[in-house]
């Protein structure tokens, strides 16, 4: 499998870093280890200019590879070859563009909090995973690393193509038989605006959801056997998700996820969006990679 390590030698990139380290996997990990440099860009070509070029981009490869070498001894012992990669520019914008370069599955990054006000202005982290053309998990630190204690994994299942992609790509690592799965299915009620009387089978779109969910746990308990079902009820799937995943302590929620145009990144209602911008734990948001369908 390809991924993508961002990083910025911050205490949220080490534990993306240490989360992805502690994930077994049967294939080998090629591993893109990559720092952005995002210094003001000094205009002009006096001689000057360029000696104050040279220098800066030295220091920056030199922190890049300080910090390279701590990502290393993360990852000693784990199947994987690791390779480091330095560029320039708008963060977000290098990374997805290396993603799309190297033909990534994968791309790993700390995200920063999920204050109101990182919310409202977005971040880095918020934007390649909005962006992205291939799967992204945003880590956020949930005591994993500081005590041994099983994973937490809220799975969110509907009974679309993308849930499915979510299960093929989430067992593709092994999460350890200690591994506490909850497959989440969602039932909110249809909103349809009509002067024509509409009846709905709301029972049939409830046993719809609960079949799908029963099919995903049946799947997953070939990665543990600690797998548990539940249906919840809401007005906003987005809303209930973060809500079960605070009350249950998850470290990570899983969410299927293939489209990716314009009008779904400008939609903040979507069930995705929501989940990446308000849940407190860690995000995995596989989308189908286009490389692979081929």
């Amino acid at each position: 499998m390809k991924v993508i390590l961002a990083t910025d030698g911050s205490q949220h990139a080490e534990e993306a870093a240490w989360l992805l380290a502690h994930l077994p996997h049967s294939d080998k990990l090629e591993l893109t280890v990559v720092y952005v440099s995002n210094t003001i860009r000094l205009q002009g070509s006096s001689s000057e200019l360029t000696r104050l070029r040279q220098r800066v981009a030295k220091e920056e490869k030199a922190v890049a590879e300080k910090i390279f070498q701590h990502v290393k001894e993360i990852f000693e012992g784990a199947n994987a070859a690791l390779d480091l990669v330095v560029l320039e520019g708008q963060v977000g914008s290098a990374i997805l563009q290396l993603a799309e370069a190297c033909k990534s599955e994968l791309i790993v990054i700390g995200a920063i909090g999920h204050s109101m006000f990182e919310r409202m202005l977005g971040s880095v982290s918020d934007y390649v995973a909005t962006h992205a053309k291939c799967s992204v998990l945003l880590v956020r630190p949930t005591g994993l690393s500081k005590r041994k204690r099983p994973i937490e994994m809220c799975f969110a299942q509907d009974e679309s193509s993308d849930s499915a992609a979510a299960i093929k790509q989430v067992a593709s690592f092994g999460w350890g038989a200690s591994t506490h799965i909850d497959v989440v299915g969602v039932f909110t009620l249809p909103f349809i605006y009509s002067e024509i009387p509409h009846e709905l089978d709301l029972a049939e779109l409830k046993k719809t959801i609960e079949q799908s969910v029963d099919l995903a746990a049946e799947q997953l308990r070939n990665l543990s056997p600690h797998v548990q079902t539940h249906i919840l009820y809401g007005n906003h799937a987005g809303d209930a998700l973060v809500e079960f995943a605070k009350k249950h302590g998850s470290d990570i929620i899983v969410l299927g996820k293939s489209n990716q145009d314009w009008i779904d990144r400008l939609i903040l209602g979507s069930t995705s969006r929501y989940v990446l911008r308000h849940a407190t734990c860690s995000i995995w948001i596989t989308r189908t990679n286009p490389s692979k369908t081929n």
